[in-house]
């Protein structure tokens, strides 16, 4: 009888703390992702021990274009591990996710933090991060990147990704 208590309270166990969504870090799932990153449960770690952004690659970025304009406040988001910013920032989903789809078109860390700022203004003033409304128009600017990488003919030799989809404006990553 106690074994068969044993085994139910371990099956229960192992049933309730699995939930089948983990993301594989070298190979992610960008759904999963962005759906834990908006539930404050993504906990995966890279080889080093740290909880970073998977390697993503760019067939993620039709899943993570969806999101570019979803300003809802995520409690943590997995930055660059040598960011400076707390526990405690404040971080909108889209920018975010911009930030991560930088980081595809990059091959490396947009920044030390997935904070926009304004280019002319001292990074360290509260003022210095973008607004809502700004951080919208950055979304458009990211769509539309995307968009002309989607219809990027095939004979054309220059590489849509090293177009900078914040050339020409008054913002920067952080």
């Amino acid at each position: 009888m106690k074994k068969l208590l044993w085994s139910l309270l371990m099956g229960f166990l192992l049933f309730t703390s699995c939930n089948g969504e983990d993301v594989d870090f070298n190979n992610p799932d960008a759904k999963t992702f962005v759906k834990q990153i908006k539930a404050g449960t993504y906990k995966t770690k890279s080889p080093y021990g740290f909880v970073e952004v998977p390697i993503f690659a760019k067939k993620d970025i039709p899943e993570l274009i969806k999101h570019v304009k979803d300003l809802s406040s995520v409690s943590f988001f997995p930055a660059n591990p040598i960011s400076s910013y707390g526990p405690n920032a404040k971080y909108r989903l889209g920018e975010c996710i911009m930030w991560t789809i930088e980081y595809i078109r990059v091959g490396k860390y947009a920044s030390l933090g997935c904070k926009l700022v304004h280019k002319n203004v001292n990074e360290h003033l509260q003022y210095a991060f973008l607004s809502d409304k700004e951080v919208l128009e950055v979304a458009d600017l990211y769509i539309k990147w995307w968009n002309k990488v989607m219809n990027q003919p095939e004979y054309d030799l220059k590489d849509p990704f090293t177009e900078d989809p914040l050339e020409g404006t008054d913002y920067r990553w952080n």
